[in-house]
């Protein structure tokens, strides 16, 4: 803490701090009399009880100041920050007091809870992070997923922490949430000698896969070849926890389904949120968990593949994931698509779903007496809903709504499924899936056999085969049951929203949203004091602000280790003009002379042309009309629905394992992933070629609108 001089003068104070770091004192700061630039000095003052500043021989000053502002808090309602001096009898004048209104942040950077000299190593990616969190993260979100998600990111290396000492793994930076991928990078070569080009591709991102090492280095390998062997039993042992972990979900999920809100207290019911967190949290660490492991499982057979067949045998190495049993998210994308094909076989079903759109559907589907084959499809449709509606776009925030509480969100897919029947069922897709796994599996094992090594080498690529398609589950099913119990959860938040609402405690519903798990603890234990209801109203009023304009701001998809974004990060190319030399673009015409061919991840064999649609948001997703090829930043659950209507799919961020290639392989699309600013580069309209095995996308024609004509 600063203490001032004598020499005060004038200055400003603010009822809380303004950067929000500390929100339970006052802030003071002086200006020095002299007028000389001396800096600014401030001090942090406690609400109530004795000023302890004994250096400060005016510190009746600081009591004056605590007291106007105190005073002008209870008049105004809230927060407040004023201007003061000291006129010529040393009394404390006071001028321009109003209420906060500057934006107020919540991100963990430094001072925010981040460390305060970062590694220059650290780098800051949205790679995967995009997808399963594309949107600003509310200060709630942040406050429950954070320290989880931190754990499981570290809990590969819990035991060797001196590797990563107070470095994180997670941080949000402007509203978004990164992950580090220097640290990660650093970890897999530098420390164990491993070659990082394969994680790279299996992650996608704005890191090129070359820009990795690919080969390994052996003397580091062998030094920690202790690690690597307990890293590679805590893999074989995650499927065998697995059953234990969905148990303990499914249980909460329950015991919170049962609980009658209307019956408990304020306070009884943050306990039950509270103990709900404990579960939630161990979910959350062992899904990060899972999810290293698949990425480090499916990085080594990426390299064996490329080694001992070549790199154009890549494709069947992605094949090999495809066709899976047991993949909860594929699972609801096929039982929608068996609702819609008995509908599809139904006349009077298709006629009744024809006249009615997304919205009115539902409604009229449960508003009164149906005839018997429309009561099936409600009931088939209630079923689904049981099952899968805990789904969402940016599922993992809490302030989304889900399909069970938006059926729209699911019924606009379900109209173009049944309206725009698909020639291959759903059970035959499942076997085709599934042949073509066998079949990759197969000519796998004959390329291999025919080379100088091959008999030697399919034991361990065979073994390899099968840790992958034993963790690839495990890469969606640990998140489909942590949703399930985060919709009870948050049912539970917007029944407290509602009951503080009607005590004027929030003005909103989703009010509750924009204040921290610690907060709204304070809230439900001192609802009763006016000037903590009038502070959580200030801090939602000021965070919804600083909400929007992070949401305003794109998240840059790299940043240094200051946070600051770097590469083309920092300079989007506007489209259609062509890109720089790294950007993607292989052929680059003069002008506006096509085709144009961009180039990105290879995630799903096959090749289509069609019409694009390119879709910021999973509401125009929905606008995508049969045949089209389907182009966004990403995908996740709220978007694959809408995959089996598209001819291809291409997202600017994602790799391999990433949702939408993993949704596109199982429904036999081609796709193609990190094509860098391909939302950009691509508009809807123009006709596009697909090569999901080659990883090139090309613009074949503009769109007529974008030529003008």
């Amino acid at each position: 803490m600063v203490t001032p001089t004598a020499d005060i003068a004038s200055g400003q104070a603010w009822s809380e701090d303004p950067d929000g770091l500390d929100l339970q004192q006052i802030r003071v700061e002086f200006v020095p009399r002299s007028g000389e630039r001396a800096p600014t000095e401030s001090v942090a003052v406690a609400r109530r009880g004795p000023i302890r500043i004994t250096q400060h021989q005016q510190h009746t000053v600081l009591t004056e100041i605590r007291d106007h502002i105190l005073e002008a808090e209870r008049s105004l309602g809230g927060p407040v920050r004023l201007r003061w001096r000291q006129g010529e009898d040393g009394a404390v004048e006071v001028s321009e007091q109003r209420l906060l209104d500057e934006p107020l942040p919540w991100e963990a950077w430094p001072g925010h809870g981040f460390p305060e000299s970062p590694h220059p190593n650290d780098r800051w990616s949205r790679a995967n992070a995009g997808e399963v969190m594309p949107n600003v993260i509310t200060p709630l979100s942040w406050s429950v997923m954070s320290d989880p998600l931190e754990r499981g990111f570290q809990a590969p290396w819990i035991r060797w922490s001196d590797w990563t000492g107070e470095r994180r793994f997670v941080a949000c930076v402007g509203g978004y949430v990164y992950f580090n991928i220097g640290l990660i990078l650093e970890l897999l070569e530098d420390r164990l000698g491993l070659p990082s080009v394969s994680f790279l591709e299996a992650l996608g991102g704005p890191e090129q896969a070359e820009s990795g090492a690919s080969s390994i280095r052996w003397s580091r390998a062998v030094r920690q070849l202790p690690f690597l062997l307990r890293s590679l039993r805590e893999q074989q042992a995650l499927p065998k926890r697995w059953p234990q972990q969905r148990a303990a979900a499914e249980a909460e999920r329950d015991r919170l389904r049962e609980l009658d809100g209307e019956g408990l207290s304020d306070r009884a019911i943050l306990r039950e949120l509270t103990r709900s967190s404990v579960v939630a949290d161990q979910q959350v660490i062992y899904l990060m968990e899972s999810q290293s492991s698949v990425y480090s499982a499916v990085q080594a057979l990426l390299w064996m593949i490329d080694r001992w067949l070549g790199p154009e045998h890549r494709p069947l190495a992605l094949s090999i994931l495809q066709g899976l049993p047991g993949i909860r998210t594929q699972d609801g994308n096929v039982a929608l698509r068996r609702v819609a094909e008995l509908a599809a076989g139904n006349p009077d079903a298709v006629a009744f779903i024809g006249a009615h759109d997304a919205e009115s559907l539902w409604p009229a589907l449960h508003g009164g007496t149906l005839d018997p084959a429309l009561a099936d499809l409600r009931d088939t449709l209630d079923a689904f809903m049981a099952e899968f509606g805990h789904r969402a776009a940016g599922e993992l925030e809490a302030s989304e709504p889900r399909w069970v509480e938006q059926p729209s969100l699911i019924l606009d897919t379900f109209r173009d499924y049944v309206l725009h029947p698909d020639s291959i069922s759903a059970d035959e897709l499942i076997a085709r899936q599934r042949e073509a796994r066998l079949a990759a599996e197969r000519e796998i094992r004959e390329r291999l056999l025919e080379t100088r090594l091959g008999r030697a080498r399919w034991p361990i690529v065979r073994s390899q085969i099968q840790m992958v398609q034993a963790l690839q589950p495990l890469r969606e099913n640990p998140k489909f049951s942590l949703l399930e119990l985060s919709l009870q959860q948050r049912r539970l938040w917007l029944a407290l929203a509602e009951r503080w609402r009607g005590r004027d405690l929030l003005e909103l519903a989703d009010d509750v949203f924009y204040l921290t798990l610690d907060e709204l603890t304070t809230l439900a234990r001192r609802s009763s004091e006016p000037v903590i209801a009038n502070r959580m109203r200030s801090r939602v009023r000021r965070r919804r602000q600083q909400y929007r304009e992070w949401s305003a701001r794109p998240a840059a998809p790299l940043r240094d280790h200051l946070g600051t974004p770097i590469g083309a990060s920092a300079a989007p190319v506007p489209a259609p003009a062509p890109a720089a030399t790294d950007s993607g673009i292989e052929d680059e015409p003069a002008g506006d002379e096509f085709p144009l061919t961009l180039r990105g991840i290879a995630a799903s064999a096959g090749e289509a042309e069609g019409q694009a649609h390119v879709a910021a948001t999973p509401e125009q997703g929905r606008e995508l009309e049969p045949g089209q090829i389907l182009v966004a930043r990403f995908t996740d659950p709220g978007w694959t629905p809408i995959f089996p209507l598209a001819a291809a799919v291409v997202t600017e961020i994602g790799g391999v394992l990433s949702h939408g290639a993993i949704v596109a392989r199982e429904f036999g699309i081609p796709a193609v992933v990190n094509v860098r600013q391909v939302t950009q580069q691509i508009q809807s309209g123009d006709r596009v070629r697909v090569n999901g095995a080659s990883g090139q996308v090309t613009i074949v024609e503009r769109a007529a609108i974008a030529r003008g004509t």
